[in-house]
């Protein structure tokens, strides 16, 4: 089975087709006519390909999980919830490819993957909790909070190439073959779903953690830090959708982009505390009997 470095490297190059595209069309690197369709052939094949290789390393971590604990379990460590939120940003990035395949969209949403790959290499393999505590409610809590972070992370990208792309017509500088990118008003709806579906999926993830909660231990313990920052994420980006709402009714395109950047800053230092909290670590059953709230952003159990 393939290793995360595999499709590591296939979204590295992947990456390098893409600035080989925006080198070709400032000038730079001049290539020939009859060679930018076999670029662009080249560049979805390796990316399908890279895809096709973490959809089977993430199979093969599901099935490693469903094999050590008595149910199957979409995420049991760190690591496992990196891959499967860079399995999903890969699936968009592809998707983006195809839909608009001359914006150069995947100089913006490449780096991010790379950074979630990267970090499933240096984040723990070890699982979370006692996988024989998996129940279909902690199934559905790791998907719906990955499926937010995610959405929060493409919509950041979205927001930056919109900042440039307001930058540059503002200035009324020459912007085709250049750096090509979607219109203000794709990026500016495309960010306001991403906001959108993200505060929804974070909010019915908290819902489910506190039903698998109640479910598996008969109470919450609501003062857990992962239930804390869960909340506050949702009521977060609950309020900055309203925000960016009323920007939009304005016509203020670029605060509207502002409140995706803020949103992705507010979620990466949110990941970063929950990874470091203690309840992110497996506890000891033998000296604390008492019940742990698991509510967090990758379903694990503590």
């Amino acid at each position: 089975m393939p290793n995360a470095n595999c499709f590591l490297v296939a979204y590295a190059i992947v990456l390098v087709l893409e600035l080989l595209r925006w080198l070709d069309g400032t000038g730079r690197l001049p290539l020939p006519s009859a060679a930018k369709p076999w670029l662009a052939r080249i560049l979805l094949g390796v990316a399908a390909c890279g895809l096709f290789t973490h959809s089977l390393y993430l199979l093969d971590r599901i099935f490693l999980s469903a094999s050590t604990s008595s149910s199957l379990r979409l995420v049991s460590s760190w690591h496992d919830w990196a891959i499967v939120s860079a399995w999903a940003l890969a699936c968009s990035y592809i998707w983006l490819l195809l839909k608009r395949r001359e914006s150069l969209i995947g100089l913006f949403v490449l780096p991010l993957l790379l950074v979630l790959v990267g970090l499933s290499l240096a984040v723990p393999r070890e699982p979370l909790g006692d996988g024989n505590s998996a129940t279909l409610w902690r199934l559905v809590h790791g998907a719906a909070m990955t499926i937010g972070t995610m959405l929060v992370t493409l919509g950041f990208a979205m927001a930056i190439m919109y900042l440039i792309q307001a930058y540059r017509l503002k200035r009324k500088r020459p912007h085709q073959g250049v750096l090509r990118l979607p219109s203000l008003e794709y990026l500016q709806s495309f960010g306001s779903f991403c906001l959108l579906v993200s505060a929804t999926s974070i909010g019915f993830g908290l819902v489910s953690g506190v039903i698998m909660n109640l479910v598996r231990d008969g109470q919450v313990n609501w003062t857990d830090r992962g239930i804390l920052f869960s909340g506050g994420l949702f009521a977060w980006l609950v309020f900055a959708f309203w925000i960016q709402w009323q920007f939009a009714k304005r016509g203020k395109g670029a605060q509207t982009a502002w409140m995706n950047v803020l949103s992705f800053l507010i979620v990466a230092v949110a990941v970063l505390l929950v990874m470091s909290a203690p309840h992110g670590e497996v506890p000891d059953r033998r000296l604390d009997n008492s019940p742990q709230s698991d509510l967090n952003f990758d379903g694990g159990a503590n």
